[in-house]
This record gives structure tokens, sequence and C-alpha cells, in this order.
């Protein structure tokens, strides 16, 4: 496999679980998960990823750029 497709793939780790194996362009948003630890993973194909991830890491994760309040 080439280094494109392997780029392609990101792991989320899971709240409850091992993980899920997605493709970096499925993700299409992203909240926290209220009370609880990590985030909400919003993909295009329809179902939700609970991830111990916080938001500011998946930020990193899709080099996403971070605006500051205030």
């Amino acid at each position: 496999m080439d280094e494109t497709a392997d780029e392609n793939f990101i792991f989320l780790p899971s709240t409850t679980g091992d993980g899920v194996l997605i493709r970096r362009n499925q993700v299409v948003g992203a909240r926290p998960n209220g009370p609880n630890e990590g985030a909400v993973v919003y993909t295009a194909a329809g179902p939700s990823i609970y991830t111990s991830l916080t938001t500011k890491a998946l930020s990193r994760l899709f080099a996403a750029q971070v605006v500051e309040a205030g």
C-alpha cells in the first residue's frame, strides 16, 4: 500500500472499547461529549462515534485552525 493510502485512515480510540478505524475524509464534525469525557465525532455516513479524544486533540489531528475566544 502506498503512503497516500495510509494517510487516508485514522484510528479513533473509543470511550467504551478498542476504537474505530475511519477514513479521514468521512469525518464531518465533532463536539464535546457533554459532562462525559471525550467527544462525539460526526461522520458523512451517518453514525456518530464516541471517542475518548477531546475536541482540542481532534483539532490537532485534523490540523484545524483554532480560534481563541476574547
